[in-house]
């Protein structure tokens, strides 16, 4: 009796949990993301899918601090190469879980 109690609630368990998930769920999709640079930016030297190496159109935010991309490939490596206002330059790649989107 104490076993088929226990399998009705598992099963009624994973009906449940099954049952509040939406397979037609479609992730949002922004028109800028942000990459956040460790010092202030001077110029991008380059910006580009780590992939195929496609550029990527993006510009140095008013702050100096981070990248904007403007339509950006969610889920993408990015290569970049930035000269910094110090004088020193860098070169690194960041996965997509260092790029937030911009929400206005």
């Amino acid at each position: 009796m104490n076993r088929l109690l226990l399998v009705f609630v598992a099963c009624s368990f994973a009906l449940v949990c099954h049952a509040q998930t939406d397979s037609n769920y479609v992730a949002p999709h922004f028109d800028q993301y942000k990459i956040y640079l460790s010092k202030p930016a001077k110029e991008i030297q380059q910006l580009l899918y780590e992939k195929d190496c496609t550029p990527i159109n993006g510009r140095i935010s008013e702050e100096k601090k981070s990248i904007i991309m403007e339509n950006y490939e969610p889920g993408s490596k990015v290569h970049i190469k930035v000269f910094y206002l110090d004088g020193s330059d860098d070169e690194f790649v960041r996965s997509p879980c260092f790029i937030d989107p911009v929400i206005l």
